[in-house]
């Protein structure tokens, strides 16, 4: 059960996300009067307004706990849904975008994944893999889902049916069926029966945030999130018009979408095994080498290899999203995992409102999303070679309180 409220959590993240905003782009665009610098500058600063406040949220839920987070969170999401179907211009855009990828991309992503952490150990690789390959099978459904509200109902309507599936159908879910973690239902991680063990629980189990930034673990780990971030930023957030600009219509982005979704649910299927057996260290570079392959591929500007290239990266993304959700609680322990994660949320967040605005000056003065494309790509080859370098060290490696 709470394995299918983490999957509806990450799903409700989607107006937060850069797929969620993708088709909406250009309806701001088009009301606002915004050019493609202008409205990922608004998406930047919102952005980073939001990752500020991230780590906080990391710590509020160490303090009151997932559940009562939980459902403030999923309130306040079908709130501001409400909210941007009302914006009337530039500012209040900014605003409602701080509040989308504060709630969207930040504190339901950590909620979900900490949920998973709670109430899994051995099994978090597979629990995480299966919550991430449906969301991949979810997003091509959420997409199509998308482009159907607003060309029913034009963008603000589209927002507020948004606002109803989450408030009227979620939010009751999380409040009457979500549980903060399998000691409070006498269970143990894992489905385990209780025993007589008197070992120390796992969740009172980890290092503090000061003490995990003192190991190259803990900087390989954010980097790589930072990287990804910024490549799913870049891409999706300009997704249609990357399309367009090789004369492609609307149709030929969904289809990209559902090729970018399969290759991240079998990627994510293979990563949520491998999460369980082998060092992370290797899913970590497999991953930042596939962003560089798939930014290469789409900086050639042949129509041809746009899909190619969303392939790959639906592929780095399925590995990225099983790092993600068991690489912090491995390394670093349960005691504190809200305020670490919150940290890397936040490096995801700030990667995630960069890529745009690399994306929309390189399309703005150079007319082509190429060059920006390069430059990311050459990063991401540096930190695979980086990260090959270093030795990641887990929390089973170290003493522990």
């Amino acid at each position: 059960m709470m394995l299918a409220l983490a999957i509806l959590l990450m799903i409700a993240t989607s107006p937060g996300q850069m797929y969620g905003v993708t088709f909406f782009n250009a309806k701001f665009r088009e009301a606002f009067g915004l050019s493609h610098t202008k409205l990922s500058s608004i998406y930047l600063v919102a952005t980073l307004l939001a990752a500020a406040a991230l780590p906080s949220c990391g710590a509020l839920i160490d303090r009151h706990g997932l559940r009562k987070v939980t459902v403030a969170s999923v309130g306040l999401m079908a709130v501001t849904c409400v909210y941007t179907s009302q914006v009337q211009g530039a500012m209040t855009l900014m605003f409602a975008f701080v509040m989308l990828r504060g709630l969207g991309s930040g504190v339901l992503v950590l909620l979900a994944n900490n949920t998973l952490a709670a109430w899994f150990d051995r099994r978090l690789g597979l629990a995480i893999g299966i919550m991430q390959v449906t969301l991949a099978f979810a997003i091509s459904v959420v997409l199509e889902g998308v482009v159907m509200l607003i060309d029913c109902f034009g963008w603000r309507g589209a927002y507020l049916a948004i606002a109803v599936l989450i408030g009227g159908i979620l939010l009751p879910l999380v409040v009457y069926a979500y549980y903060q973690s399998p000691y409070d239902k006498g269970q143990l991680p894992d489905g385990m029966c209780p025993t007589d063990d008197p070992a120390l629980p796992i969740s009172h189990q980890g290092l503090t945030l000061r003490e995990a930034s003192q190991h190259a673990s803990y900087w390989i780990l954010l980097a790589a999130t930072g990287m990804w971030t910024l490549v799913a930023g870049s891409l999706l957030f300009h997704l249609e018009e990357i399309f367009r600009l090789q004369g492609l219509a609307t149709d030929r982005t969904l289809l990209a979408v559902r090729f970018l979704a399969v290759a991240m649910a079998v990627m994510q299927i293979i990563g949520g095994f491998a999460a369980d057996f082998l060092p992370v260290r290797w899913i970590v570079v497999a991953a930042v080498w596939l962003l560089a392959a798939c930014c290469g591929l789409i900086a050639c500007e042949q129509p041809e290899l746009l899909i190619p290239g969303c392939t790959l990266f639906g592929m780095a993304q399925g590995l990225m999203t099983i790092v993600a959700g068991t690489a912090w609680a491995r390394f670093f322990g349960r005691a504190h995992l809200g305020k670490i994660r919150g940290t890397s949320v936040t490096a995801g967040v700030v990667g995630s409102s960069i890529g745009p605005l690399l994306m929309g000056i390189s399309v703005d003065h150079y007319g082509s999303f190429a060059p920006s494309l390069w430059i990311i790509a050459g990063c991401s080859v540096a930190l695979g070679f980086l990260a090959l370098g270093v030795k990641l060290v887990t929390i089973d490696d170290l003493s522990v309180r």
